[in-house]
């Protein structure tokens, strides 16, 4: 208490004085007076530091569960569009496979009608067999 009052007199002297503390060879008390003050500035910028570094983490562990997520997503559209195209390879498989078979068929048909055309023919103009 007795340093305070100290302080608050030598504040007095060297404002009524005109002088300024740097210029007075005792300025050291003026600081040492301060000092706690100094402190409780530097332990709230320390305090703020902590919070942000904290938000910092927390968003960063956002980032990367957001990331995840996205890469699971993509990854089982992945699959499902390459099982769809599967599946509608095969599909597109037995169609033509389905076509070329009635295909060959109609072609065989044609080829059987014109043989049986051709004989026909044969028989009545050529007197054939």
């Amino acid at each position: 208490m007795h340093s305070l009052m100290l302080s608050s007199k030598l504040a007095e002297v060297l404002i009524y004085s005109g002088k300024t503390a740097r210029r007075f060879p005792l300025y050291r008390a003026f600081v040492s007076a301060s000092r706690p003050l100094q402190g409780k500035e530097e332990a709230e910028q320390c305090q703020k530091v902590k919070e942000a570094a904290e938000a910092v983490k927390e968003g960063a562990q956002a980032v990367k569960e957001t990331t995840e997520y996205i890469h699971d997503v993509a990854s089982t559209t992945a699959n499902r569009v390459s099982k769809m195209t599967k599946d509608v390879t095969e599909k597109v498989t037995e169609t033509t496979d389905t076509i070329t078979e009635k295909a060959k068929g109609s072609v065989s048909g044609v080829l059987g009608t014109a043989k049986n055309a051709t004989d026909i023919i044969k028989k009545k103009f050529l007197g054939g067999d």
